[in-house]
């Protein structure tokens, strides 16, 4: 695992701020993907994007016509209580199963709603959860099991989600800083907060029956303080390779060959 204090060294991940507004994208094969403030879900295939369309002179595009290689999500949000229009933030953005057809993703939103697309089926989420219980969505990130994702509000909660019905499978507890960033692996969980701590995870795989309760539930394993605010942790996908640890002042001296000094 590996931590930084400003952006990801993987680039797929991004939150740019000018003022109040926030900008969220991922890249994964030919497609990347955006969202933000006022801003749906957006995917751009860079393969057709980039690749000469035949023009014709006698037609010309419409204003609101989008590009071939473009996908945008028709924004739907609900109105308050009072019947007033409630903001567009997207602020976390993943994707599930991506495929030559269509694209499965996943996004976080300011409401603290999970929504989740599939691009062939509909221009509108299939799925609308609420989720958070503190303010919105913080980060979000696709688990190695299937169907499953990690999700972090802006108090101090995470937790697995099921994509089958939408439900909790199971929290974690001893945060106590909102959660910044995930990094899943195939056995661990890492994730960085906003209390200086990095943490690694136990998880485990969903149930095999839809609403069945999930009887195991990860656990905090390790706790490490940093100096500064750690903002991004990655997953370098490297699995099984043994680390070394640093040898101390004496062992040094045990490793290092004496050479044939007679003794007088």
């Amino acid at each position: 695992m590996r931590t930084n204090r400003r952006k990801s060294s993987s680039g797929k991940r991004l939150v740019s701020g000018m003022g109040k507004s926030t900008l969220v994208w991922k890249y994964l094969k030919s497609t990347f993907a955006y969202g933000g403030d006022e801003v749906d879900v957006s995917v751009w295939d860079t393969e057709r994007a980039f690749t000469l369309q035949p023009s014709s002179e006698s037609k010309k595009r419409k204003r609101d016509t989008l590009f071939p290689a473009l996908y945008r999500v028709d924004p739907q949000v609900q109105n308050d209580n009072l019947g007033l229009r409630q903001p567009l933030r997207i602020t976390s953005l993943t994707y599930l199963a991506p495929s030559s057809v269509s694209h499965h993703l996943a996004a976080g939103t300011g409401l603290g709603n999970v929504h989740r697309y599939d691009t062939r089926a509909s221009k509108r989420p299939v799925s609308d959860w609420k989720i958070a219980k503190v303010g919105g969505i913080r980060s979000i990130e696709k688990g190695m099991s299937e169907h499953e994702i990690f999700a972090s509000d802006h108090g101090s909660n995470l937790y697995s989600l099921d994509l089958r019905n939408g439900r909790i499978a199971y929290g974690y507890q001893g945060i106590s800083g909102a959660v910044t960033s995930l990094a899943p692996s195939p056995t661990l969980l890492a994730s960085t907060a906003l209390d200086r701590f990095v943490r690694i995870h136990s998880t485990f795989p969903l149930t095999q029956q839809i609403g069945q309760q999930q009887e195991q539930k990860g656990q905090i394993l390790v706790n490490v303080f940093m100096k500064c605010t750690p903002t991004v942790i990655v997953w370098d996908n490297v699995i099984g390779q043994e680390i070394t640890a640093p040898m101390e002042d004496g062992d040094v001296w045990e490793t290092l060959e004496t050479t044939g000094i007679d003794e007088e």
